[in-house]
Formats: structure tokens, C-alpha cells, sequence
């Protein structure tokens, strides 16, 4: 008996060092505001998956379209579950722009989950509303959990309240969004032109890609002086040159890719090109697993999920800030020009916008330290998330280090130089920081 009251209190004691303190609340404490009900995160796993496939099989989205989706995707669905615990707090008034919410349900009898369902449900249909069999497959997943709700016991009149509560705060999200400058039309962008400048690279040669990302709004303040101080190895034509030594690099590594280094940039290539999910789906992949493995809440889930979109977005402006603050040359533009080789190709395909630093980098790790924060920074795993297109899986110790491996894997593929690579973690790394520093999810914060 004594041993077994030890090994109780042992667990109880390192289970305060593994869960935040909003979670212990959420575990320990019965009185929840509507229901007794526990709210499961299987049902943020579905809508994951949905999301992914609907990524798939949308033409023309871009990776700062998606990182968007989901960011905002996330927002609204934190927002409708989070008067279901008295200990977390709603991020109005904390989000820059988003000043207030509309309150929650009067009374005990709301069924929380179908307020994240609708609220899922509604938002996704925003943004594929013109995904070809987009909206029926919306439509046949939300009504698989509403009959799933009337069969666990929750009331009609619970379900409807919940489900109308979640369908006016992702309105609310949606009209949120529209003033974050991603739809506002700028006049044409005019390329700088000059020695060691960006150029359209090979072999599309597309114009300059969203040259003003950078300007959008950030759900908190941040300065790019503080999250990326560093400019980029100063650009120089000569063989004796620190740059053309970055430069050889990448050639002699594509010339020189084993099989396993093949993989590794292909693996983490992540366009929305009808195969990949971009960076953001690729860890909204990874999380998905999570919550299913450890059977996390839907609270728990939604926080995890919040912080980690939320902060990937926030990277890839900031990110497009600099890379338009530099307009840094592509390997592929140097090696063709200064080193005479005209015929020379990177391993995967160049996105059409500046190099420095790298945005794949840049986003990978803000999710990877956003998780870190939100479920904690030695959880291993294996990342299935491309299993379906010929990828085995990939053993992980820790979010950091996919990310990290995310970062090389686009040196592998010969579209970045190392220093770019660097100073993209260090962006995304910061760029998480900043964001999770200053957002309270725990009202005992």
C-alpha cells in the first residue's frame, strides 16, 4: 500500500513539470461550466485531417494562404470552447485588432463540442467555398459529430446552443481576418535590380511572390530588430569571399546528395503542389498524431493547436520582411552567373521570392517551439504524415529537431545557403516567443 502511495505521489509531482498549469486545473477540477462531459480531442483530429485532404485537392493555394487558414482555423475554434473552463481566458483584448467576442451561452445545458464543430465547420467552408466537392465534404463531417452529439446524450437544445455559438464566433474570426492586410491591393511591386539581388529563377521565372506579406498585421507587437538582427553574409563575387564559400556549399552538396539526403528534401519539400501540406499541415499533421496517440482534451488540443498556428503565421511575416528588406540572390542565380555553370539546377523546385532567410526554416521551427511550449520539448515521435505518398515514417526526438532537420533539408535540395537556413530557425524560434511571451491562455497566469 505504501509503495503504491509513493508511486502515486511521484506521478503526481512530475505530472506538474509536463502539463501547464491550465490543464492541471482542466484534470483536476469537476466543475465544469456546462457539462460534466469531457471534450475529446479526436474530434480536432478529424477536422485536421479534412483540412489536409481539402489542401490537396484545392488548386493554386500558396504556403502564406494556408499558414493563414490555419492560423485563423485555430483562433476560432480556441475561442469556441474556451468558456467551457473557467480557468482559461479568451484572447480578445490580447490579439492586436480583435478587441472584444460575443459572450457565451447563458446556462449549463450547451454542448461544447458542438460549438468547436460548427465553429470548424463554418470557418473551413470560408475558405474553400470554391474547392470543388469542398463544401459537401464540410457538410458530411459536421453532420457526422451532430448526430454523434444526440447520441452521447447531449440535448437538442444544448447541441443547437453550442452550435450557434460556434457558427457567430467564426464569423467573427472571418471579419477578424479580413482587416490583417492579406487581401488588400498594393500597386505593383517593382524589382530592385543590381549584383547580388533576387531575380525569377528556373525554371518558371514567376514574378516576385506577395513582396508585401510583411506588412500585415501580427496578432502581437514584435520589432524584426529583435527577432532577426542579423542581415545576411554580404554579398561578393569574388572566389575568395565568405559568400562564394556559402555558395560553393550548396553546389558541392547537391553534387554530392546521398540517397538519405534525397529523402530528407523531398520529404520536407511541403509545397501545396496536390502531395504536400505546406509547413503548417505539415505539423498540423504531426499534432494530429499527438492527439490521438496521448488522447488529448480538445481543450488541451486547441491550445497546443492555437499556439502553434498562430505562431507560424506570425513567423512568415515577419520572414517576408526580411526577405524583402535584402532581395538576396538564389543559389540557383549565382551558380548559373558568377560560377559558369549555365545549366546548373537545385534538387527541388525554388519558391518565387527572395533567399534570405529561409521561410521553410523559419516556419518549421516556430511550429516546432510553439508545440514545445504548449505540450513540452522532449516529446518524441514518429512523423507519419506523408506515408500515403511513399514516405516511411520518421523518428523524431523532439519538435526542435524535425525542425531543424526541416531547415538542412533545404540546403539538401540546393535553394539555400546554410546561413539562411540558420537565420531562418533563429526567426521562427523568436518569432514563437514573442507570440506565446505575451498571450495568456491560463487566467491564473
Amino acid at each position: 500500500m505504501n509503495k503504491i502511495r509513493i508511486f502515486s505521489i511521484a506521478f503526481i509531482f512530475i505530472m506538474t513539470f509536463t502539463l501547464t498549469s491550465c490543464e492541471l486545473f482542466d484534470k483536476q477540477d469537476e466543475e465544469r461550466k456546462p457539462t460534466s462531459k469531457p471534450l475529446k480531442g479526436a474530434l480536432l483530429a478529424d477536422w485536421i485531417s479534412l483540412h489536409l485532404k481539402l489542401i490537396r485537392s484545392t488548386n493554386g493555394l500558396g504556403t502564406p494562404g494556408v499558414t493563414r487558414q490555419f492560423a485563423y482555423t485555430s483562433l476560432a475554434l480556441y475561442e469556441s470552447i474556451v468558456p467551457s473552463d473557467k480557468h482559461y481566458r479568451s484572447l480578445s483584448g490580447q490579439l492586436q485588432g480583435l478587441t472584444s467576442l460575443l459572450a457565451s451561452p447563458e446556462g449549463k445545458d450547451v454542448c461544447w463540442s458542438a460549438s468547436a464543430n460548427a465553429a470548424l465547420a463554418s470557418i473551413l467552408r470560408t475558405f474553400y467555398a470554391n474547392t470543388p466537392g469542398g463544401i459537401a465534404r464540410i457538410d458530411s463531417l459536421e453532420n457526422v459529430y451532430v448526430q454523434n452529439f444526440a447520441t452521447e446524450g447531449y440535448t437538442q437544445t444544448g447541441i443547437t446552443a453550442g452550435a450557434n455559438f460556434g457558427k457567430e464566433i467564426a464569423q467573427a474570426i472571418v471579419d477578424y481576418a479580413k482587416t490583417d492586410g492579406f487581401t488588400t491591393v498594393h500597386p505593383p511591386y517593382v524589382l530592385p535590380v543590381g549584383d547580388g539581388l533576387w531575380e525569377p529563377t528556373p525554371p518558371a521565372f514567376a514574378a516576385a511572390a506577395v513582396p508585401y506579406l510583411g506588412t500585415n498585421r501580427t496578432f502581437v507587437p514584435g520589432s524584426i530588430t529583435t527577432i532577426l538582427p542579423t542581415p545576411p553574409v554580404t554579398f561578393s563575387s569574388d572566389p575568395s569571399s565568405p559568400f562564394y564559400a556559402s555558395v560553393k556549399e550548396v553546389s558541392d552538396v547537391v553534387a554530392n546528395l546521398t540517397e538519405a539526403q534525397k529523402t530528407t528534401a523531398a520529404f520536407w519539400e511541403d509545397l501545396p503542389n496536390g502531395k504536400y501540406y505546406t509547413a503548417s499541415g505539415h505539423f498540423a499533421a504531426i499534432l494530429r498524431q499527438l492527439i490521438i496517440d496521448k488522447k488529448l482534451s480538445l481543450l488541451e488540443s486547441s491550445v497546443a493547436y492555437a499556439k502553434m498556428c498562430m505562431a507560424v503565421n506570425e513567423a512568415i511575416i515577419y520572414c517576408f520582411q526580411v526577405k524583402y528588406n535584402y532581395n538576396l540572390i538564389r543559389p540557383v542565380t549565382y551558380i548559373r552567373k558568377y560560377m559558369n555553370q549555365p545549366a546548373w539546377s537545385s534538387a527541388i523546385v525554388n519558391p518565387n521570392h527572395p533567399e534570405y532567410p529561409s521561410g521553410h526554416s523559419s516556419l518549421c521551427m516556430a511550429a516546432a517551439s510553439a508545440l514545445s511550449e504548449a505540450l513540452g520539448s522532449n516529446i518524441s515521435f514518429d512523423d507519419q504524415t506523408y506515408s500515403d505518398v511513399g514516405f516511411s515514417p520518421r523518428h523524431y526526438n523532439n519538435f526542435e529537431e524535425a525542425a531543424k532537420e526541416a531547415g538542412i533539408s533545404r540546403l539538401y535540395g540546393g535553394i539555400h545557403y546554410k546561413f539562411s537556413v540558420d537565420a531562418g530557425l533563429t526567426l521562427g524560434k523568436k518569432s514563437a516567443q514573442n507570440l506565446t511571451s505575451q498571450l495568456q491562455f491560463c487566467k491564473n497566469n
